[in-house]
């Protein structure tokens, strides 16, 4: 089993679109199809506020791919350099 870093999970849970430091990319990923799509989060940023916690948008995320509305989610990753 892999080993998991809880602190980390739990900063994820409760990070907001102003506490993400700049060199991470928010991505959407769809629980039906697995598509994976990048989200450009300073234009959500700047039309939701630097406050709105990540994890309460799930429910408005929709698949680009095939529609799906249910049960989708974020990935918060280094972007590469």
């Amino acid at each position: 089993m892999k080993h998991i870093d809880i602190n980390q999970a739990k900063r994820n849970i409760r990070a907001t679109l102003g506490t993400l430091e700049e060199w991470y990319v928010l991505l959407g990923n769809c629980y039906a199809c697995e598509h994976i799509g990048m989200l450009d989060r300073w234009e959500l940023q700047r039309r939701l506020g630097r406050d709105t916690r990540i994890k309460a948008l799930e429910v408005m995320l929709a698949c680009t791919k095939c529609g799906n509305r249910q049960f989708n989610g974020f990935c918060i990753a280094k972007q590469k350099r």
